[in-house]
């Protein structure tokens, strides 16, 4: 199984809220675990949100960073995928940030591992595969 992991899925895992144990499961059962290239800027900018505005420590949050990357066995390059990843955010009017993943998804064939529930709803919509 492929597996497409979005910054919300692997913060929530980071950080071992309530689906970690399950998310982890997921990507031990995964034979591939990709993300679009856009991805160590979304974990750094979440991290870096915990650090001024949740005073999480900064050794936590680069911990935080570096365990969010180890969980990605190959990143996508986002280049080829920016006008069909405009096509479906100015379709369902929804950041082209998050349609990155969903676009890859779809072009792989994998499934989606997210915890944002409109990008499930999107990703639904288009017959993506959803874990949960």
């Amino acid at each position: 199984m492929i597996v497409v992991l979005d910054a919300s899925a692997a913060i929530e895992i980071a950080l071992n809220r309530e689906y970690s144990t399950s998310f982890r499961e997921v990507l031990r059962q995964s034979d591939l675990v990709l993300a679009p290239d856009t991805f160590p800027s979304e974990i750094t900018n979440v991290f870096w949100k915990y650090a001024i505005y949740s005073d999480m420590p900064v050794e936590t949050c680069e911990k935080g960073i570096d365990y969010c990357l180890d969980l990605i066995d190959d990143y996508i390059e986002t280049t080829s995928l920016c006008r069909e990843v405009f096509s479906e955010s100015y379709k369902n009017n929804h950041s082209a940030y998050d349609l990155f993943y969903i676009v890859t998804a779809r072009r792989y064939n994998a499934s989606l591992l997210t915890r944002d529930a409109k990008m499930k709803n999107i990703a639904d919509a288009l017959k993506i595969n959803i874990l949960t």
